[in-house]
């Protein structure tokens, strides 16, 4: 069971933690973060993870994605879910911070901070080693847009689109 700090509404921690899966929410005015980490190579394609089927949204395709826990900060909260989810060992300068939202829900509220990192990366050098994730596959921006039409990727990611390709 995960510990996660929780922050109010400057990001400044409270001294509360959160335990994942036992508590159920959080105080309207209290915060976790979560980290989002779009892994796009040089032909500017997306790689997606896909989610175990026993999972929320099991099956989907994401990016890879997680919750910054107790004593960690947005940074290596990334790292660790990208060493967790894909086996994958990035340095901290690898990784750009390009976006950071407030998603609110009824009973958990979240600073988002969405990452990037461009780097050409095998499907054979990614290792699914804690189990929630059980395929990855590049996609070009268009097949990206045609997954969540589809429903094979949650609607809201589509975000990401206009994020990345209006920094280049």
């Amino acid at each position: 069971m995960e510990k996660i700090d929780v922050y109010n509404c400057n990001r400044e921690k409270t001294g509360k933690i959160f335990t994942r899966y036992v508590d159920e929410h959080i105080e309207e005015d209290e915060y976790i973060i979560s980290v989002t980490c779009w892994i796009v190579n040089k032909d500017g394609e997306i790689l997606l993870t896909q989610r175990r089927l026993d999972k929320s949204h099991g099956g989907m395709w994401e990016p890879t994605t997680g919750t910054v826990i107790s004593g960690e900060n947005s940074l290596e909260g990334m790292q660790r879910e990208l060493r967790e989810e894909i086996g994958l060992n990035v340095d901290k300068t690898e990784l750009k911070l390009i976006e950071t939202f407030i998603d609110k829900k009824p009973n958990l509220n979240f600073f988002r901070d969405i990452y990037i990192l461009r780097k050409d990366i095998s499907l054979s050098e990614l290792k699914f080693v804690d189990g929630e994730v059980i395929d990855a596959q590049y996609v070009t921006a268009q097949q990206f847009e045609n997954m969540i039409n589809k429903g094979e990727v949650k609607k809201k990611l589509e975000y990401f689109i206009d994020l990345v390709y209006n920094l280049d």
